[in-house]
Parts: structure tokens; C-alpha cells; sequence
């Protein structure tokens, strides 16, 4: 797990991994900036040293598949109809190519099926319809399952 740059309370600040303890810096201060994120390296260090395994975020091939022909479908739409925003087609293109996932990335797509599983009622879903290449995208019925678990 990386650390990452965080806001908490409306305060910046690092933190290791999704879990880790939350250091505050104040903005502005180099000096503070450095210790925050040293605190948050030396907490994964310590994790790691006492047996901590971080979780693989690998997408299946089911998914890999899925955003593969979510790609294909798009590409052959006329360029006035193409699906998907700029977000949706970098993430097609890391599923398919197998990229691990960070978990922050998982959680966006959690949030992006929950908000489109209704386009799953429109017009023309199965088929080619622009909600239909989205989710395939982002991993189709298959990437959905997988970034619930």
C-alpha cells in the first residue's frame, strides 16, 4: 500500500494505505509536509516488517475481457458517438492490460456502478448503446462483482 496524500476534517495530511493513522501537516510548512509523510512511511515499514501482506487489486480476465470489448465497441462508433469520458477509457485501458489496482481505485469503481447501474434499463443495453459501453468500461457485470468483494 502506498502512501497517499490525504484531507481529513478539512486538513492535509498522509497516510498509509486505506486504514493507516492519519498525520496532519500544517500547509505551507516544508518541514511539517515532510514529517507527516515520513510518519506515514515509517508506519508501512513497520507494518510490513511485522508480516503485513498488502492485498493484490489484479482485475480477473473476466474483466480484463469485459473492458476489452467495451473498447472495441466504442472504436467502432462514428465519431459523433463515442461513449465513455476521458476517465472511463484510461480505466478500460488498465483493466484490459491486466494493470494492478490501487484501492482508491476500486472504491471509484464501486461509485461509478452504483451511480450507472439504472442505465442498465435504458435503450439499447446489451447492444451498443453509449451506457452499455460505459460499463464496459469500467469492467462490465464482471468489474462490478469484483470491486464489491
Amino acid at each position: 500500500m502506498p502512501v497517499e496524500r490525504v484531507t481529513q476534517n478539512g486538513k492535509p495530511g498522509y497516510r498509509w494505505g486505506t486504514s493507516g493513522t492519519f498525520y496532519a501537516y500544517i500547509p505551507g510548512n516544508e518541514a511539517s509536509r515532510a514529517r507527516a509523510e515520513a510518519r506515514a512511511t515509517r508506519q508501512g515499514q513497520a507494518a510490513r516488517a511485522a508480516g503485513y501482506e498488502e492485498p493484490t487489486f489484479t482485475p480477473p480476465a473476466s474483466v480484463a475481457a469485459a473492458a476489452r470489448r467495451g473498447l472495441a465497441l466504442r472504436e467502432a462508433q462514428p465519431p459523433s458517438n463515442k461513449a465513455g469520458t476521458a476517465v472511463g477509457i484510461a480505466r478500460a485501458r488498465d483493466l484490459s492490460n491486466g494493470k494492478e489496482m490501487s484501492p482508491s481505485t476500486i472504491k471509484r469503481m464501486t461509485s461509478f456502478f452504483a451511480r450507472h447501474e439504472v442505465n442498465k434499463k435504458g435503450e439499447g443495453w446489451g447492444k451498443d448503446s453509449n451506457g452499455y459501453i460505459a460499463w464496459l468500461l469500467w469492467g462490465g457485470d464482471a468489474g462490478w462483482s469484483w470491486a464489491k468483494k
